[in-house]
């Protein structure tokens, strides 16, 4: 189940995460069926279950007070979410989204970086809440207090975040991390837009990694989570339940901070 509002298959954490469901699924003889659902529907799923289509799903999102997860309970079918479902007896696997962004916000905070815009997307969204966990953590971690007319969130089109970087920029921003890769691109382009450069005038940072981070000029300070592996083992944990085998509800993954030229003094 892929969210409509994530539904660009260029990105790279949904190719890669379907890459592993469908290699996966396929050796233990599965089909892998692939539908698009919107945030507040259920309909989509619905109509699976009631045509008998699926034997289980994998959730590739969780929201706050997601809809789909008391329908699936109320239905006993076996699924898996990635992220960090509110009900802690759903199984699910995610990476440890909190421990990664407070790492990557300490290690800013400790290369003597005193305002920090943080930029994400909607709070509906269980990754982007725990984004800005970490974050938090991060400043207490360090004894330094939030300026919090930096933190620009639910910016869910490109006009609004343009005008976050522009007013990050305006209000003394000396970084901008953003919650995901497309936004830290965004960023940068626009950063070139007002002639502003990258280390030397700003610094610039993203809590999700992925290859064309590397490749920006210059290439962005990222945190590493590694998409691959959580398909493989949200996959493995459905086939385990499917198998009515012991399954570890909630599995946390690793992650690694990439601190590359964006950041550098």
């Amino acid at each position: 189940m892929i969210s409509t509002q994530f539904s660009d298959f260029e990105l790279p954490f949904l190719r890669k995460v379907m890459r592993s469901v469908y290699q996966v699924a396929g050796d233990s003889d599965y089909d892998v069926l692939l539908t698009l659902v919107g945030e507040n529907e259920t309909r989509p799923v619905e109509r699976l279950l009631d045509n008998r289509k699926i034997d289980g799903l994998i959730l590739t999102r969780t929201l706050e007070r997601d809809p789909l997860i008391p329908l699936l309970k109320a239905r006993k079918v076996p699924f898996v979410a990635i992220g960090q479902p509110e009900d802690d007896q759903v199984l699910s696997v995610d990476h440890d989204q909190v421990g990664g962004c407070r790492e990557m916000t300490s290690l800013l905070l400790m290369k003597g970086m005193k305002h920090i815009a943080l930029l994400g997307g909607s709070m509906l969204y269980t990754v982007n809440q725990s984004r800005l966990e970490g974050f938090r953590q991060a400043y207490v971690k360090m004894g330094q207090k939030i300026d919090e007319s930096l933190l620009f969130l639910e910016l869910e089109s490109d006009d609004l975040r343009m005008e976050a970087v522009q007013q990050a920029v305006e209000r003394g921003a000396d970084c901008i991390l953003c919650m995901d890769e497309r936004l830290a691109q965004l960023t940068l382009n626009m950063l070139k837009q007002l002639n502003l450069r990258v280390p030397q005038d700003i610094r610039l940072a993203s809590l999700y990694d992925n290859e064309n981070l590397v490749n920006t000029v210059p290439p962005i300070t990222a945190v590493q989570f590694n998409a691959d592996v959580l398909g493989l083992k949200a996959t493995q944990q459905l086939l385990c339940a499917l198998q009515g085998q012991p399954v570890e509800t909630r599995m946390e993954l690793g992650y690694q901070v990439s601190l590359r030229e964006s950041t550098q003094t």
